[in-house]
This record gives structure tokens, sequence and C-alpha cells, in this order.
């Protein structure tokens, strides 16, 4: 699946809970590639198999709709015919994916293959009984899918002890690295920053020195608003002054795998915030980051040559793709250059950061569907590495042609009539699979042809020292009733400690964590620590 940007808090924890849910008990395409085996049923009226599919609103002219294209077409050719299956697919807003979901679950209506991925959801769903356990399904008709996604990313699909969804891989797990202006860098006769400290004291000169002669418009360190939808966090600087815990305190003070809960009660985060409260008291950081809402005033002022320093996702299109802001940054300021850096080190001096986990999407079959077999057959079907590149990439010489061993895409409007929606069809990979870590990261960094060696070393950067966050097999079911409330207080504390006037800031942050506690931040703890033992056993 298309890898989604997620924001540093992580994704949504829509959690509906689902009462309802144990009640619920045009012609084929050309140049297709190997399909797959016979299922045994040719005798049979063909089994209708529906697949859930996201609906984006962007389909080119003339592309067909998302459930009728050239690609759902080639499924059908390529697997559904030779199986004696037929394919349904069966569109989801996706801005609106876990509402509709939780409705066609609830009603009995889901397709025999849906996905979301939010955890808090599937947590409902576990608990309500309503998925089906897949494990030896997929023992018997899954070999291509148990290779392909190994143990580790299966592993995250087990919830008290049985396979009750199977999540997507997710090729690169990298998130966010620190760009710097190497041109401002080199004007004052300063090397890259290695450290939190040298990088503090580089935003200083940049205030002090305007390398840029901006005429006092400089933002030496900038970033978004903390609860926006955008790509820019402070979240890695922030993090880097986390203090070493126990296993037993990492499980309970982190926030749980998929959820988006700030992590704002582990020793050494209010020094990270503090930080930022130093900042902004000396001028370092943007006054009104908490306004921008979308992150357009942070893209604005990159692309005129306002910021020095920023950190966000690394190697994204916003940034690097033809036209986008570095591009427009180029003929506003001639010279003007980015390169990565990665300065936020801890009390080891490794610079910690968090990626996310080896999954995508968790995709499940519901314990209402008659057809898990065929559900795991087509799935393991598309885990076949033939299958898989075809449709990750299309069909050589209509949709690609090979450059230095990687697919190039075509972009002629015919070409992009039938390659609009592939990612999202080919929903076992998150991101696209080239068989190494080394050829995948070649993969990403090509596609963005004037910035290549730069994408690269921001996927370098923020790989480098990596962690995920702890995983429970179980839900945690505080977490679950009252992860948004949560997840808008602490938001709320860090906004507030950072513009709180330094004398206050220490006021600020502690009533703030103390109203987190109180509105069922120490539940959450206490839950997950009981939670954590339980599995030690």
């Amino acid at each position: 699946m298309k890898a989604e940007t997620r924001k540093w808090f992580g994704v949504s924890t829509a959690a509906l809970v689902l009462t309802g849910l144990l009640a619920a008990c045009s012609g084929p395409a050309k140049d297709a590639a190997p399909a797959g085996g016979a299922s045994g049923n040719a005798s049979k009226e063909p089994v209708t198999l529906k697949v859930e599919v996201f609906d984006r609103g962007n389909a080119p002219a003339g592309a067909g709709p998302v459930d009728n294209n050239y690609w759902t077409q080639w499924i059908q050719k390529n697997f559904g015919d030779p199986n004696h299956i037929k394919l349904q697919f069966v569109p989801v807003p996706r801005n609106q994916e876990v509402d509709k979901l939780n409705v066609l679950m609830s009603t009995g209506d889901a397709p025999d293959i849906v996905f979301t991925y939010d955890t808090n959801t599937i947590y409902n769903y576990v608990k309500s009984g309503g998925l089906a356990d897949l494990g030896q399904v997929v023992e018997e008709h899954g070999p291509n899918l148990k290779k392909f996604l190994g143990k580790e990313v299966l592993d995250y699909g087990v919830f008290n002890g049985k396979q009750y969804t199977i999540p997507a891989k997710r090729t690169l797990v990298f998130t966010q690295s620190t760009y710097i202006r190497k041109d401002w860098l080199d004007k004052l006769g300063l090397p890259a920053p290695k450290t939190t400290q040298e990088f503090y004291q580089i935003m200083k000169a940049f205030k002090e020195k305007d390398p840029g002669q901006t005429g006092g418009k400089l933002i030496p360190y900038d970033f978004s608003a903390i609860e926006g939808t955008t790509i820019t966090s402070p979240g890695v600087l922030i993090n880097s002054f986390v203090k070493k815990m126990s296993e037993e305190d990492r499980y309970a003070l982190s926030s749980t795998s998929g959820t988006s809960i700030p992590e704002i009660t582990k020793p050494g985060y209010k020094e990270g915030v503090q930080f930022l409260n130093k900042m902004n008291a000396e001028g370092l950081i943007n006054p009104d980051f908490a306004l921008d809402k979308d992150g357009k005033s942070f893209e604005k002022a990159v692309a005129n040559g306002l910021v020095g320093a920023f950190t966000a996702l690394a190697a994204h299109p916003n940034l690097m793709a033809p036209g986008s802001v570095f591009d427009t940054l180029k003929k506003n300021v001639p010279g003007a250059e980015y390169i990565a850096i990665d300065p936020f080190t801890d009390e080891d001096g490794k610079s910690p950061k968090a990626v996310y986990d080896p999954i995508g999407a968790y995709i499940m079959v519901p314990k209402s569907s008659k057809h898990a077999v065929e559900a795991v057959k087509y799935l393991d079907w598309m885990s076949k590495p033939e299958v898989l590149f075809t449709l990750q990439n299309g069909i050589e010489g209509q949709h690609y042609t090979l450059e230095n061993g990687f697919p190039k895409p075509i972009t002629t409007d015919e070409a992009k009539k039938t390659f609009y929606n592939n990612t999202d069809i080919a929903i076992i990979s998150n991101g696209k699979e080239f068989g190494s870590q080394e050829k995948n990261i070649e993969a990403a960094s090509i596609q963005f042809a004037g910035y290549k060696e730069l994408a690269k070393q921001t996927i370098l950067n923020g790989l480098k020292d990596g962690y995920t966050v702890p995983r429970f097999d179980r839900p945690i079911d505080s977490e679950i009733k009252f992860g948004k409330t949560l997840k808008d207080k602490a938001q709320e504390a860090i906004v507030k400690s950072i513009m709180a006037k330094p004398e206050d800031f220490s006021k600020t942050f502690d009533s703030l964590v103390g109203e987190f506690l109180k509105l069922g931040g120490q539940a959450v703890i206490d839950e997950r620590r009981a939670a954590y033992k339980d599995m030690k056993k």
C-alpha cells in the first residue's frame, strides 16, 4: 500500500466500539504476468471475493472507477479467472475509511478483505470477536505470503495468541530527518552540527548574523503546529533528551504501537520541551508555529529562503519532487541549498528517533465472511515476486522503462490513465519492494532526480538509531477509552509549555501533565505495566 504520511504523534485513534459486531455474524487487460494455480472448484459456481479498495477521488480522466479499471481487470484475468473466483472491489473513501469500515463491520456488510492503519480499530474488532482467525488458513494456503512477510511482520497481526490480521510489510521504516542551509553554514564558515549543543549555537549564529540577509525575517529552526496535519516535527529533538529506562518503564510510558499519545511522562521529555521553550524565548523558532495547522506557512517560509533548519519526513515529495518547495527555493534564492544532518544526540551520543513499525495496514477477514481461504489465496498470489513487481510498477514499455535496473515511470497521459491506483491495489506491501533495504533506499531516492543524494542521506539519517514503540499482544482498554482525550491534552501541554515564559515553564508543564494523568493517563500507564508483567510470564 501507499506509504501514509504519519504525523509525529502517530495515526488516527478513532475508537468506535462496535456493539453490533458479534451479531454481524469491461474486457480483461493485456500483457499478463504468470497466473495463479487452479483452486479446485472449477465445477462449482464462481466464488465472489469482495475486496476493499481506497477511493482517493484522484482518478485521471478516462481511467475508470477504482472498482473497475485496468488493474482490477488485470487481477481478474490473472488471479480470478484461473481460480474460478469473481473479484468484486468495494470502494471506501480514504478520508472516511475508519468510520465507513466500522459501519460495514457492524452491519455485516463488510467485504471479505478489509484493512485499516488504525490500531485501536483493530483492538475493538478483536475484543468484539469480529475477525476470523487466519492462522491455519495461512499455514495451508499462504506459502508465498509467509515467505514475503516473514515471522516478524506476521507476529504484529497476532492478538491474544491468534492471527487475527495479516499486516502489510513496510519496505522502509524511516520517518524524520533534519535539514540545514549549507550555503548559510558556508557563508559563516561553520561546520554542520553533530550534537544538540552545536545545533543550538548555530541557530544562534543564524539569528545574530542573518547570513541570508532576510531583513529580520529569518526563522532559525522551523516547524508547524504540533497537532496539525503536516510533515514537520520537533519530536526528534525532544526525544533526544529522554533518559534510559527499564524495559518495564519503556512499555509503561511509551505510546503503544499505532496510537497517537505523546510520551510526555518519559524521564527527560520535560527537558526536551524546555529546550524548545528556551529557543522560543531567544527567537530561535517560529513564534507562530501553533497557527500553521496545514504546514503551508512552513513551506512558504522555506521556499522564500527564510528557514535555517527544520526536521521533517525524509525524502518527502512536498520538498523534493519536481516543482515542489526546494525547486521554488532555487528560483527564489539562487545558490540556496539544504543538506541532511543528524545532530540531536542523547546521553550516549546516539541520535534516537522513532521509526515506523515494519508493517503498513492491517489486513483482515471479517468473521462473518465465508471466503477466508479465497482471501488468503489472493494475498498469497499477490506475494509472488513477479506479481507484486507488476502490480507496483506496471507493464514494461507501457508504464515504465528500466534505468540502471530500476523502473522509471512513463509519464504520458495514456500511461497515467492505467497506472494511478496501483499502490492501493498491492495491499500486502507498504512501499515498493526490490528485494533488499539497499535497493529499496536506492529506488526511493532515484525518483527525486534533482535531489537524489540528499533524499538518500535523509533516509539513512531517518533509519540511524531508530526505535519502534513497544508492542502489546492485546488491546489496552484504557488507551482505547481515553486515547483521543489524552492525545489532545498532551499536545496542549507541549504547545503551551513551549510558549510559556521561561520562569513559568515548570509550573505550566507540570500542571498540564497532572491533568493528563487525571484524564486517564495514569490508568493507561497502570494497565500497560500490568500487561507487560503478564506478557513476561
